[in-house]
């Protein structure tokens, strides 16, 4: 679809790197790195509240995409790094601090959850379909083997962690879908915790309710064609 076509309501276009570089984003001196300086990043928010707490901390997220995979920098102001997280799929938003990716191709009925602490320590959960019961917990839905690869850079003299985050296409569309401009759902949500105090939660989506799995608020995004 070239842009002179694109309606003036359709989904933002993700921006297109030529190859992911975790370690070197999360390593750049100026951040974003200058591949995503001209992206306009997504910022964090408690859209459910009448005014937002004093207690939360700014967050930024940008997304894009490689000819492979959706990748996804994060940079999290943080005076209470903490997480009790110790391996793969352990609960990690009952253990501390999360950044969590929720993603959906909208010609699918199935959505992906994945987490990262400050240590980064992951979980990776797949639901068949949007609003799949999750009322006896999600153990049902994690994965065995990890989806997504996370590097972590925790800096708490600077109060704050910085996440690179790289999402493999292949799993998660027929390589049909996966070779077509295609539309996605991104959101982008936060556990903000620390001692003696409750959790702050955040998300990159409007959401009109305290409920990050409530995909109706979900931002769209399109995507070019992957290889």
């Amino acid at each position: 679809m070239s842009g002179k076509n694109v309606p003036p309501d359709a989904a933002p276009l993700l921006a297109r790197l030529p190859a992911d570089d975790l370690a070197g984003w999360l390593a750049a001196p100026v951040w974003p790195p200058p591949a995503l300086a001209g992206v306009p990043p997504l910022p964090f928010r408690q859209a459910w509240l009448p005014s937002e707490q004093p207690e939360l901390r700014p967050g930024r997220v940008w997304p894009a995409t490689t000819p492979t995979a959706l990748v996804v920098l994060a940079e999290l102001e943080d005076h209470d790094l903490v997480t009790a997280a110790r391996r793969h799929n352990d609960p990690l938003w009952d253990l501390g601090d999360v950044f969590e990716i929720f993603v959906r191709h909208t010609a699918r009925p199935e959505y992906w959850e994945f987490h990262t602490a400050p240590n980064g320590v992951t979980l990776d959960l797949r639901y068949p379909r949007l609003y799949a019961d999750r009322s006896g917990g999600v153990e049902r839905y994690l994965l065995e083997s990890p989806h997504f690869t996370a590097q972590v850079a925790a800096e708490p003299a600077r109060n704050r962690w910085r996440i690179a985050a790289r999402i493999p296409v292949a799993p998660l569309v027929p390589a049909a879908g996966a070779q077509a401009e295609a539309e996605w759902q991104l959101s982008f949500c936060r556990y903000d915790c620390g001692p003696g105090r409750a959790p702050v939660f955040s998300s990159t989506s409007a959401h009109r309710l305290l409920d990050f799995h409530a995909a109706h608020d979900w931002p769209r995004f399109r995507s070019r064609p992957f290889a």
